[in-house]
């Protein structure tokens, strides 16, 4: 039976191979003499972590070897990570779809799982309902515990506050209506959190991207990427593509304002607005389908939609002059025909500024999107903020 000092060592001797797997995660490879110096660590701590982390297949002793500048005699020879070893976690909690995806060093997927879930289902209880997934996910091998250095989590309709980002000396600050400590007690590493459809975005950036991610779905989400990194905003707020007014003139949205994007080209609204003009469809796949098929109903819904999105989307490329824009969720299935709108509205921008190139395009819907990119934004951050 464990005691509360077995846990104090436990905890210690966490910290210390996290300390030895950042080293390494920056650096690349690194001699046993240059991770004293890295992480503190004494000789004979050094070399028992070690010895533990290449027993599980987490470190590599490479047959390189490498000589300081007119050195001779015996060669030192180099640690370095396994590329395929579990490294980070990425969990979606989105509104019908709970997604967790584990990846290695390299940033490449070990696995995948994922749960549906109901529409109605309270935050704190994803938390839990994760939480469980996790812990199966362990108990099967599927995540080795004593490997991962982070979790990533993206949730749905939450944004995080941008001076509290991931678990440092402090833990970040819990979403509103929840506590992610379920998911902490599963894994004791540092934990990071941000809205899903942010989280989402990561998984199609490329570096130095400049991209604007919009995902339409049961609402109007967006993701802004500049120069590969997120963009938040000073109240972690940015990116609200869906509260653009498209119409001064419209309905009053839930946030205050009129003609919201948002209040017009939202799922249920769609289809609300395909049966205003006589024709009933079960789903957006079930419209998109009839469009392709050249229904005269469908086909005109889709183009007011797309009439909207354009009107929003070029005023966004003129505030961020994006170089890619990529339109997501379950209205993508319009595809062509919602894109050609927008492709015309920026033909149309002569700002006579120099060339200008945004290629617009659609995202095939993936389940693990969001838990993908959470994950890459735990390799990412964990990455940059420990180089210091």
């Amino acid at each position: 039976m464990l005691t509360s000092d077995d846990d104090v060592l436990q905890a210690v001797r966490r910290r210390h191979e996290l300390r030895v797997l950042d080293a390494l995660a920056i650096h690349g490879t690194r001699t046993r003499r240059q991770l004293e110096t890295d992480t503190n660590l004494s000789r004979t701590t050094l070399s028992a972590i070690v010895g533990a982390l290449r027993q599980n297949g987490v470190l590599a002793e490479h047959d390189q070897l490498i000589h300081a500048p007119g050195r001779s005699g015996r060669p030192t020879k180099v640690l370095s990570l396994n590329p395929k070893t579990c490294a980070a976690v990425g969990i979606e909690l989105g509104r019908r779809r709970i997604s967790i995806t584990v990846t290695g060093f390299d940033g490449s997927r070990v696995t995948h799982e994922s749960a549906q879930i109901p529409g109605t289902l309270a935050l704190q209880e994803k938390v839990q309902h994760a939480a469980t997934m996790l812990r199966e996910l362990i108990s099967s091998g599927a995540i080795t515990a004593e490997t991962v250095i982070g979790i990533g989590v993206g949730i749905a309709s939450r944004h995080a506050n941008p001076h509290s980002l991931s678990d440092g000396v402090q833990q970040q600050s819990d979403p509103e209506g929840a506590s992610l400590q379920p998911l902490r007690d599963e894994l004791a590493v540092p934990l990071l959190w941000d809205n899903n459809i942010r989280l989402a975005a990561m998984s199609y950036v490329k570096s130095n991207d400049n991209l604007l991610y919009a995902a339409l779905s049961a609402g109007v989400s967006c993701a802004v990427v500049s120069n590969g990194r997120l963009l938040r905003g000073a109240n972690g707020s940015a990116g609200e593509l869906g509260h653009m007014s498209v119409d001064f003139a419209g309905p009053v949205c839930w946030c205050g304002r009129r003609g919201c994007l948002e209040s017009y080209i939202n799922e249920s609204n769609v289809l609300l607005e395909s049966a205003r003009r006589g024709q009933t469809f079960d789903s957006i796949a079930a419209m998109a389908k009839a469009a392709a098929e050249g229904n005269s109903i469908a086909r005109s819904v889709v183009d007011w939609a797309a009439e909207l999105l354009a009107r929003a989307i070029s005023g966004a490329c003129v505030l961020l002059d994006p170089s890619r824009v990529v339109i997501a969720g379950e209205l993508s299935q319009f595809g062509e025909q919602l894109l050609v709108p927008i492709r015309n509205a920026l033909a149309e921008q002569s700002l006579d500024i120099g060339p200008r190139s945004t290629d617009i395009s659609t995202a095939v819907f993936a389940v693990a999107a969001g838990s993908d990119g959470a994950a890459q934004m735990v390799l990412k951050h964990w990455a940059t903020s420990n180089q210091s």
